[in-house]
């Protein structure tokens, strides 16, 4: 044979073997497949698993990677990254009376004992409950519905006058302003959780309750940064001890961190959630962390595995009939 049928002949069979290869890998088992299609099904528009920093899988039937979507109660995890923040640069300390930011409430009998770590635990007992007028006026206004520390309370007013507590402290140290955009310019842009876009109410605040959207890789950094507590790149970025704080839980109520949700037994109450994270044969470990908006816009964080999941829906339909238990179960399958 001469050189040319030679190489001719080494070119079909590279050809043919390249070929069979991609078929193998075709009809092989897809890692997370059965998650992914679960997804999928639900509307789903971003998936992504991270373990230890290194992306596992990831998948876009709704789209494009960089791809923004609303993600609604998923932003308050964004709260434990503000606060954090702020921390970090020692303009916030969790055990301070929310009444030295807010002078409002230094006269009164019940809100001046009422501190930040409170208010961030949904445990302050101040609550907009099922008052039509939700501004920052009537915020301050309220009075509280229980003694501070006794029960929780699933309610944005928390996150609405946290949002002023960050805005006033800002100014007052001549920084900008604004809590998402000083968080986004000194946070999330370096972890790379951009472009991240914020709604806002009536007064221009931005709704750290429910206003974020941010795509699946975006979401994914923050998640990550959480797990690490804060570290990024050998830099402490956001405060430590915070973070740890916001994946405790308090007394009132030990499934619930600062804007996150946690897999740890609660009380024998009804569940804090229309989750089902807590009920079932759900693989989550004690430790897990989920931020989750309407219609299975998800954000898990394992710190103790390392993990970081993310899911995100074209739409916060509450038809997506989503199941946590469910879907984890699905990916811990094929870790």
């Amino acid at each position: 044979m001469d050189r040319r049928a030679f190489l001719a002949a080494a070119a079909a069979c590279s050809a043919v073997s390249a070929s069979t290869a991609q078929l193998a890998r075709a009809q092989a088992p897809r890692r997370f497949g059965d998650a992914i299609g679960y997804s999928a099904q639900r509307n789903g528009a971003s998936f992504m698993v991270v373990r230890h920093g290194v992306v596992l899988a990831e998948d876009y039937p709704g789209g494009h990677a960089d791809a923004r979507y609303p993600i609604g109660h998923g932003t308050r995890a964004f709260v434990t990254l503000l606060a954090a923040s702020l921390a970090e640069d020692r303009l916030l300390d969790l055990d301070e009376p929310v009444a030295a930011t807010l002078g409002d409430w230094g006269a009164h009998p019940v809100k001046s004992t009422i501190s930040v770590r409170m208010l961030l635990s949904g445990a302050s007992g101040v609550a907009f409950g099922r008052a039509r007028d939700r501004s920052l006026a009537a915020a301050i206004a309220l009075e509280p519905s229980d003694q501070p520390g006794r029960r929780f309370h699933d309610d944005p007013a928390s996150y609405v006058l946290f949002t002023e507590i960050a805005r006033r402290k800002l100014e007052a140290r001549g920084r900008e302003p604004d809590p998402a955009r000083w968080l986004t310019t000194r946070t999330l842009l370096p972890i790379g959780c951009v472009p991240i876009g914020w709604a806002r109410g009536n007064d221009g605040a931005p709704r750290f309750d429910d206003g974020a959207a941010v795509s699946a890789r975006g979401w994914a950094a923050a998640g990550e940064l959480i797990r690490r507590e804060g570290v990024w790149r050998a830099q402490q970025l956001a405060d430590e001890e915070v973070i740890r704080e916001a994946l405790r839980g308090s007394f009132a109520e030990p499934r619930a961190g600062f804007g996150l949700w946690l897999a740890a037994p609660g009380r024998g109450r009804d569940d804090p959630t229309e989750s089902d994270l807590w009920r079932g044969r759900s693989p989550a470990p004690a430790t897990l962390a989920m931020a989750a908006g309407q219609g299975g816009q998800r954000l898990y964080i394992s710190p103790t595995e390392g993990l970081v999941i993310v899911r995100l829906a074209r739409s916060m339909s509450a038809s997506n009939q989503w199941s946590d238990a469910q879907f984890l179960s699905l990916v811990y399958r094929d870790l």
